[in-house]
């Protein structure tokens, strides 16, 4: 009821503003200015129209990589029909709505409603300054001079606020997780969690390629409108311009965002008709011209729109939303089915090997392990880690390190942790892999710290090579991909991820640390006492982290042993081969910067205390 509510005013509010705007109007001269109309600069207008959302859909996967272009541009289209046709630019939700659905990164509707206001606010941008541009090419009324310098400077203030957000998305997770502790009900965590999600939604935009990318495409895409307004307008009045046309493109999406009239009906049309008329378009002209351009959008994107929100099966998704306690119910059934299987998994290896031994005096080994999203591949990890440690009766600790999962890593974790205490599970925001082994290393109690990757993709069995490096007086052995014989080891990887890694690797060699093949498998083993000095100081919490660790080392002037280990590369990999790669480089780039004030190897610093303590360190092999 409220729902049809909010569609009658709204309509009644179009109503009126076109009464207004028509009363008394002469409607033979548009009609005239209808007849009159070039059909050619029509049609040019129309296809150039087309091509712009084309290239909206294009757009949108920059921040959206998990959509295809065909999704996308459907996507984007029943966003635009849904604005047409219902109350409060609520297109916006259903657009949501749909991509929640359709997303195969598991990312839901508040996190594709964040994507779509990022779009809309570099919208907002990049029209405003187009717009304060053409206010110095044309003369215009003050108020709406005003008008347009307010809108401008809003956009710009919610720019920088989307930056921000990116630029400190963990601080603000952080606060985020503190409001789940205040309070008695649910409200905080359940604000905590959307505000999470939110963040999740723009994240992406973080990369300063991502976002420079896509104002580059937004400029683009309203190049393309401009020159489409022009060509209506040339169509029906020859004194239609390039500057009046910036303008009027400014005027019309201005007046859109206002959500009072379903799809800008009326408030469009007067906005846009005051311009023309200000500007010395005839009247009638004004108003065909105004007519033509929202009609043509209207009739395409509602039509479109339409067709793949039906074709598509998007009508058939459950638009009701649940109240409370079935939400609820629903959470706790899904737990409950969550911890059956997981408590299936200890079981078995219950069954298999001895859970919680003895505590001994003294941990010889801890094994930190990064996980996000690796309910999947985990169990298996975990259960292989176990039974390795237990059949070579080590004394250890298993540190699993959670880095914000939105699956069941934290439950799998929790569950094996309390049923033996030789594993821990250490939870934090989702802040990327090198937080996550940061965490764990500084809280490892073993003489000797490993952390190793969640997807077990190099055998537990090179854990004794990195160990017998250590005894033999180095302080890290890190396990290389990269051997001198052909014969000495086996790592299976694509040709495109070889590539990649050689050429990153050039880049690490020039730009960071020489001398080590490969700085970025994810098996590397530390002395306890190296391990805190170095991630004591370490800062980077992308992929690049393993680059800085090294860096590190090697101001501290601490040995450094490459090992050769087999390796084998596991499906369900975290990395993204295109942006990640960027983000590592410039990563790499600023690591000189971050730690300028680390001694660099070749200075007379004396013993240090760290130099000290390994002096004192006792070597025993596992």
């Amino acid at each position: 009821m409220k729902r049809i509510a909010q569609w009658a005013l709204s309509l009644a509010l179009g109503g009126v503003v076109l009464y207004v705007l028509l009363r008394g109007f002469n409607g033979q001269q548009t009609l005239a200015a209808f007849r009159h109309a070039r059909m050619v600069p029509l049609l040019v207008g129309f296809l150039l129209m087309v091509g712009a959302y084309l290239l909206r859909g294009a757009r949108w996967q920059i921040w959206e990589p998990g959509l295809s272009y065909w999704d996308s541009l459907r996507l984007i289209l029943i966003g635009f029909m849904g604005n047409n046709i219902l109350p409060a630019r609520m297109g916006e939700v259903l657009r949501a709505h749909c991509t929640g659905a359709k997303n195969d990164q598991g990312r839901g509707r508040t996190a594709a409603l964040a994507s779509i206001a990022a779009e809309r606010i570099l919208d907002g941008l990049v029209l405003g300054l187009i717009g304060l541009v053409g206010m110095t090419l044309v003369s215009l009324e003050q108020k709406l001079r005003l008008a347009l310098f307010i809108a401008s400077l809003a956009f710009a203030f919610l720019a920088s606020a989307l930056v921000l957000s990116t630029r400190y998305h963990e601080a603000i997770r952080s606060r985020l997780m503190c409001t789940r502790f205040i309070g008695r009900n649910d409200l905080p965590s359940l604000l905590a969690r959307k505000a999470s999600q939110l963040l999740d939604g723009i994240l992406p935009l973080r990369s300063l390629r991502r976002l420079l990318t896509a104002l580059t495409f937004t400029g683009v895409i309203w190049s393309i409108e401009a020159a489409c307004y022009y060509c209506i307008g040339q169509a029906v009045w020859s004194g239609m311009s390039v500057r009046i046309a910036i303008i009027f493109l400014v005027v019309v999406d201005s007046s859109s965002v206002i959500p009072l009239t379903m799809g800008g009906i009326g408030t469009i049309e007067a906005v846009a008709f005051a311009f023309l008329t200000a500007c010395g378009c005839p009247p009638g002209m004004a108003l065909a011209m105004v007519l033509l351009q929202h009609a043509g959008q209207y009739i395409f994107t509602t039509i479109s729109g339409c067709v793949f929100y039906i074709a598509g099966g998007f009508h058939l998704l459950p638009l009701i939303v649940r109240t409370k306690e079935t939400n609820l119910a629903l959470e706790a059934s899904r737990r409950v089915k969550a911890d059956d299987q997981l408590q299936s998994f200890i079981t078995n290896l219950r069954s298999t090997v001895r859970l919680k031994p003895p505590q001994s005096s003294e941990i010889q080994l801890s094994i930190v392990i990064p996980a996000y999203n690796e309910e999947a591949r985990l169990p298996s990890t975990l259960n292989n880690t176990l039974r390795w440690c237990i059949d070579r009766s080590l004394d250890f600790e298993l540190i699993l390190v959670d880095d914000g999962s939105r699956d069941g890593t934290v439950r799998l974790g929790r569950l094996l942790e309390g049923n033996d205490f030789r594993v821990r599970t250490l939870s934090c925001p989702h802040m990327g892999k090198g937080a996550a082994v940061r965490m764990g290393m500084l809280n490892a109690r073993g003489r000797y710290v490993l952390f190793m990757d969640a997807d077990g993709a190099t055998p537990l069995e090179e854990i004794l090579k990195l160990s017998a490096a250590l005894d033999a007086g180095h302080d890290i052995a890190i396990g290389s991909r990269v051997s001198l014989h052909l014969t000495e080891t086996q790592v299976k990887r694509s040709f495109l991820r070889k590539l990649i890694g050689r050429t990153f690797s050039l880049f690490v060699r020039i730009f960071a640390i020489g001398g080590i093949a490969d700085t970025q498998c994810g098996f590397k083993m530390f002395r306890r006492e190296a391990a805190l000095n170095i991630f004591y100081r370490q800062k980077l919490n992308g992929f690049a982290f393993d680059v800085e660790v090294l860096v590190l080392a090697r101001r501290l002037s601490l040995a450094i042993a490459e090992v050769p280990v087999n390796w084998v590369a596991q499906p369900g990999s975290k990395v993204n081969l295109a942006v990640d790669s960027i983000a590592m480089l410039w990563d790499i780039a600023r690591i000189s910067f971050l730690h300028r004030s680390t001694p660099k190897p070749g200075r007379n610093t004396g013993d240090t205390l760290l130099e000290q303590s390994l002096k004192t360190v006792p070597s025993r092999s596992f």
